[in-house]
């Protein structure tokens, strides 16, 4: 007799195991863990104060704060996936959303930088957003929505 899923998936957690399916396409954690606030078109609402990311999250990306700050934005950093999926989930929505800003020679994230991003301790990341959004509007880009 096979065990309940519920199970299978309290013993993953627990064990810290990848909660995700290898061959889950990165679509579907898109779906689960990010289109009930961004939205499957990644538009953002301005109800809850979500962003959008066309336009802002190439750009984010091509500074190390920007990359702190993907990692460490509460939808990321509270989500329950491992390094590997995070990584997998933040380059799909860069190529998706941020490539028409994104540096063409702007890495991949990879799990590495994603666990070492993780460790990094934010007292504020709403502070962080708003030092991001500053020097992007010294560059002319708006994050405002």
């Amino acid at each position: 007799m096979k065990p309940p899923a519920a199970l299978l998936l309290a013993v993953a957690v627990l064990a810290g195991g990848d909660v995700v399916r290898a061959d889950e396409r990165v679509e579907n954690v898109f779906r689960l863990h990010c289109s009930g606030c961004h939205g499957m078109e990644g538009a953002g609402s301005k109800v809850g104060r979500i962003p959008p990311f066309v336009g802002i999250v190439g750009r984010f990306a091509a500074t190390a704060d920007g990359r702190l700050y993907l990692v460490q934005v509460p939808g990321v950093a509270n989500a329950a996936l491992s390094d590997a999926d995070t990584a997998r989930l933040l380059n799909y929505v860069l190529r998706s959303w941020g490539a028409a800003e994104l540096s063409p020679n702007a890495p991949d994230f990879t799990p590495e930088e994603v666990r070492s991003l993780r460790n990094v301790h934010v007292d504020d990341i709403a502070k962080l957003r708003g030092e991001l959004g500053a020097e992007l509007a010294r560059h002319g880009t708006s994050i405002a929505y």
